[in-house]
């Protein structure tokens, strides 16, 4: 039987060739050398659960207690935030419909109150990695897709925690767009519950490694997460689009049968649309002026086109059409 010596020199040798950071907490300290017992003892220990604890207090939390559709309100759009990013990461991101069972029982956090002084601590699991028990125990331990929507979570929120207000509300609006809207409805739910309640919230997130990472979603910060979500609600870009002009009208909207977007709806104005006659039927170019509409109502995004210019292709770009 090892020594408690030798099995703490046995982790520190692990953590050195897994990259692990340091441990400097004794309760993770006490934990990993009771798992390297235990793996000295039994041989296979099942990996460690991803764990969140969820820490509210303020002047919405005066005691140790809260109103259940408050708690309920926060944890629900935090689980529905993590989700959404998890869909973002595992590249099954839809614009519209159920989010993918898979990536709900990735994502699914698992619920253990804990009451405490002037505040309610909730503590979360979420699903451990998957092995099959013949993983020397070293390999084990990774980090699932909870973790990397986590981190996400936490890079949003610390953001979000700058001094500069209109500057970190122009920087988090930019990097919440590559999350897209679903994200950002859920985002809006959580924010308005930090801010309508007036409760914050404290995370600390520890990783199967023993990583341990914090984040601070305060009042202040909630606001700016959902400036920058309203900075997100119509965005205005000049777009070039090529197909055949199929449909020409002074009543509806001129259609384009693109290759890659299928047929795309284009206003056009009244005069312009009288002079689109020696274009239908024909590959063109045009210029449109793209309006993206994002509903934190709906987590939907839509996309309307309205025309600026319009000419007819090079013949090399109209082979690569479909025809018309």
């Amino acid at each position: 039987m090892t020594t408690s010596a030798e099995r703490l020199e046995e982790l520190r040798r692990r953590a050195l060739a897994a990259d692990i950071e340091p441990i400097s907490e004794p309760e993770e300290l006490a934990r990993q050398s009771i798992r390297a017992h235990l793996e000295d003892v039994w041989g296979i220990v099942p990996p460690d659960l991803p764990e969140v604890d969820v820490r509210l207090h303020g002047p919405g939390v005066p005691g140790h207690d809260i109103p259940v559709r408050e708690a309920a309100g926060i944890l629900t759009s935090l689980q529905e935030t993590v989700a959404s990013i998890g869909q973002v990461l595992s590249h099954r991101a839809t614009a519209s419909g159920p989010i993918n069972a898979q990536v709900l029982k990735s994502t699914e956090l698992r619920l253990f109150p804990t009451p405490g002084p002037g505040s309610v601590i909730f503590h979360l699991t979420g699903p451990g990695e998957e092995i099959s028990g013949a993983e020397a125990p070293a390999l084990t331990g990774t980090d699932t897709l909870v973790d990397a929507a986590m981190r996400e979570l936490f890079a949003l929120v610390a953001k979000s925690a700058k001094a500069d207000e209109l500057e970190t509300a122009g920087s988090l609006a930019r990097e919440l767009r590559r999350f897209g809207p679903r994200v950002a409805k859920h985002l809006a739910e959580l924010a308005d519950h930090i801010v309508k309640d007036e409760i914050d919230m404290d995370l600390t997130w520890r990783t199967p490694r023993g990583r341990r990472h914090s984040a601070t979603l305060e009042r202040r910060s909630a606001q700016t997460i959902r400036d920058a979500i309203k900075l997100n609600e119509v965005e205005t870009l000049r777009v070039e689009l090529t197909g055949v002009l199929t449909t020409i009208s002074t009543t509806k909207k001129a259609e384009l049968k693109t290759a890659n977007q299928g047929v795309v709806r284009i206003a056009v104005d009244d005069q312009r649309a009288a002079s689109l006659g020696p274009f239908f039927n024909h590959t063109v170019v045009v210029v449109t002026e793209q309006t993206t509409n994002w509903s934190t109502e709906t987590g939907r995004e839509t996309r309307s086109y309205q025309l600026l210019d319009i000419a007819l292709a090079e013949p090399a770009n109209r082979d690569e059409l479909p025809s018309a």
